[in-house]
């Protein structure tokens, strides 16, 4: 194994199409781990291994793979662009160290960029950019670089500069030291290529010469506006020619590794033309942390001891259930056993392996740093914590200064626990059946292990009806899980009409003061509570406070803990089904006022009775319907815009701007930027609608914006539209 410091755990992310898996594979042909370069239009990635990928052209699951690159050892995961899979997106970054932001040299910033720039920052990593696609006609480094700077309020810092422009781009230059990369333009698949240092690049192109020094005194400008030794040395000298190549890569790595510089470190290239792909692997080991370079405050309550996270299950035909573990302290071996603190139960590690895409090498042991495959694990779910042992998890508990006191015996090694990748709301739902009883059972299974690998996808039953509900993140998405059932579990399903997550918002204060008594084995259980609703329009999830009443505080000191927090927990769970169509309660504060416990009660009851007059009180404040509303970007060419405004226009959509595209030289004149916010459920199979209206001339991306209360009469329709039947 590799020491830590020449490890790098990286993601590749990006809008959809922007080029991250043709750049991956060019990673995977240039390291020599593969002998042909896969490409994506001909369905023989090694990244996009799914037949669902290889069929559509889009990466679907993001895919980890392990590839050697000058003494160093590079743990890549590429990930989905399409807005349906930011869980993968959200998963993957929350174990990675650093990431590479692709961008299209042709489209800038665009709306899925700005989401998964938001998922890096919110996991904490590491980032430098990588402008691809400058082959293109329309490609433009300085335009790209100014959507950098206005759309993510980012300082980009060019290290490279391009040779050639559009289709007639044959290299770079390398802006830290002055060195040239030319690629030789014979079948050799960028394989070869020549490196001109600064006394060469000088002699046979002194105009590229003479303009990147040029570029190299702005990049050092720009650096001591984010790093004090190259400022300090900047300053001693007087002269922007004083700072030495190692002064200045050193510096450029001091920048990105400071998360909050507001500096990106950028490389260029064109990865389909085989150009500017070695450097950017440089680029990665030069500038982006190892795992030893990263600060994780939960290591020192495991003293060098097993930590790991699960952040990905698969199920292998032939090796069954497999586990996604990134391995953050000590080491794991084959054939131990771990101890699940999520599940609060030791489980047994089969097989040991390290992911290449879809195929599995088995190892002896994998060691901190790494990211580890685990066959045998049955628990195991994404986002749970494993360590060594039970012990060990008690051990880190009590070192993190916790206590069965601060939040009840249920939980008392909840300290030890890794904080889990983060799971979107789903914003589309459909009902699903099996085509006949005989298939119900594989039915099940399918769906057990589909909803296993993918936490945003949510399986119910409907009470009413007993249909399965399944709930994703888009219509794809949920095309996807049913063509997975189709092809993995040879299930053919029937599908019910697709319907958005709407959410219920209370509108107006109310109190309500109720007790709930049930009798269960000769046993009566009963709960009183005082509790107050607040509408808090715009912000989001809805809370549970205590009230600071003196004589409240004072009722609530002498009850314990696990009775407040079973109160608590069924309050939140009251949230999850509103009164009005059962979706969760949005943006309120409900305030306990008063609460009073029967003696004999047990917790499950006090949960249950809190839930249930939370739903009595909802029921009191005039609770309205809010849809979803998306952020729509759609790039399209000037004369089929007016035909885009009227369609949006036409389905309820407020565009905030329509601009065209100008870049330096006029790259993107003939182009057209809109933006706006449509209700996502006038967008159902708006992309094919789309491509139609504009005779192809136009591509959509769009993502979750915000919920916006409906007004009555689309409330109406939207009832009517749910259960069949038109309301009072």
């Amino acid at each position: 194994m590799w020491n830590m410091d020449k490890i790098r755990n990286i993601g590749m992310m990006a809008h959809i199409d922007a080029g991250k898996t043709t750049t991956t594979e060019r990673m995977l042909f240039y390291s020599g781990y593969t002998n042909h370069l896969g490409e994506v239009h001909t369905g023989d990635t090694v990244m996009d291994y799914m037949d669902q990928e290889r069929d559509r052209g889009i990466t679907i699951t993001a895919a980890a793979i392990t590839l050697p690159w000058k003494k160093h050892q590079l743990n890549l995961i590429d990930t989905p662009g399409h807005v349906d899979f930011t869980m993968e997106v959200e998963r993957s970054l929350r174990v990675t160290d650093g990431a590479v932001l692709i961008l299209d040299g042709s489209a800038g910033v665009q709306a899925q960029t700005l989401t998964v720039w938001r998922q890096a920052i919110r996991n904490k990593v590491n980032r430098i950019a990588y402008i691809n696609k400058l082959d293109k006609p329309a490609g433009d480094v300085q335009a790209t670089i100014n959507s950098l700077k206005t759309r993510l309020n980012i300082t980009p810092l060019l290290t490279q500069m391009p040779l050639g422009e559009g289709k007639e781009m044959y290299g770079l230059v390398d802006l830290v030291d002055l060195s040239a990369y030319v690629w030789d333009k014979s079948s050799n698949q960028g394989k070869l290529f020549s490196k001109l240092d600064e006394t060469q690049l000088k002699t046979t192109m002194f105009n590229a010469w003479k303009e990147a020094s040029a570029l190299r005194s702005d990049l050092i400008e720009q650096c001591c506006d984010f790093d004090n030794l190259i400022a300090d040395e900047v300053i001693l000298s007087e002269r922007f020619d004083s700072v030495t190549p190692k002064m200045l890569r050193d510096g450029l790595r001091r920048i990105t590794l400071n998360q909050d510089s507001g500096a990106l470190v950028t490389c260029l290239g064109s990865s389909y033309k085989n150009i500017g792909v070695q450097p950017l692997m440089d680029a990665i080991v030069q500038y982006l942390p190892s795992p030893q370079d990263k600060s994780y405050p939960f290591l020192r309550y495991y003293g060098g001891k097993l930590c790991g996270l699960v952040f990905k299950i698969i199920h292998h035909p032939q090796k069954g259930v497999l586990s996604f573990v990134r391995i953050y302290s000590g080491q794991l071996s084959a054939n131990s056993s771990v101890y699940n603190v999520t599940k609060q139960q030791s489980d047994k590690v089969g097989k040991l392996m390290v992911a290449f895409a879809d195929d599995f090498r088995e190892v002896g042991e994998v060691t901190a740093g790494n990211i580890a495959v685990i066959a045998g694990l049955k628990l195991s779910m994404t986002g749970d914590t494993v360590v060594e042992s039970q012990s060990l998890a008690r051990t880190a508990a009590k070192a993190a200064g916790h206590t069965a006191a601060d939040g009840g015996e249920d939980d008392h090694v909840s300290a030890a626990l890794l904080a889990a990748p983060f799971i979107p709301e789903p914003v589309f739902f459909c009902s699903v059946e099996p085509p006949s009883m005989a298939a119900q059972k594989q039915f099940d299974i399918a769906l057990d292990c589909i909803s296993r690998e993918d936490p945003s996808l949510r399986v119910s039953q409907d009470p009413e009806t007993g249909q399965t509900v399944l709930g994703g993140m888009g219509e794809l998405h949920l095309e996807i899980v049913v063509d997975r059932m189709k092809t993995g579990w040879k299930v053919e399903t029937e599908i019910g009409k697709l319907q958005v997550a709407y959410r219920e918002l209370p509108c107006t204060p109310a109190t309500l003061e109720e007790k709930f008594e049930r009798k269960m084995a000769d046993k009566s259980h009963s709960i009183q509570l005082d509790i107050s609703v607040q509408p808090n329009t715009g912000q989001g999830k809805s809370e549970v406070l205590w009230s600071r009443n003196k004589e409240a505080v004072e009722i609530f000191k002498i009850i314990r803990p696990q009775f407040k927090k079973a109160v608590v927990n069924g309050l939140k769970s009251g949230f999850d089904s509103g009164p009005l169509l059962g979706y969760p309660i949005l943006d309120c504060t409900v305030t306990i006022n008063n609460l009073q416990i029967g003696r004999g009660t047990s917790l499950p009851m006090i949960s249950a009775g809190a839930s249930y007059i939370l739903k009595q009180l909802l029921k009191m404040s005039d609770v309205r319907l809010a849809e979803p509303v998306m952020t729509v970007e759609i790039v399209c060419e000037e004369d089929v815009v007016d035909n885009v405004l009227q369609d949006l226009s036409r389905r309820r959509g407020e565009v905030d701007y329509s601009q065209a595209r100008q870049g330096a030289g006029s790259q993107f004149s003939g182009l057209a930027t809109i933006k706006g916010g449509v209700p996502l459920g006038e967008l159902k199979g708006y992309s094919s609608h789309l491509r139609t209206i504009t005779s192809g001339k136009a591509n959509l991306s769009m993502e979750l914006s915000h919920y916006q209360l409906m007004t009555e009469y689309e409330e109406d329709q939207a009832i009517e539209d749910v259960t069949g039947f038109k309301p009072n």
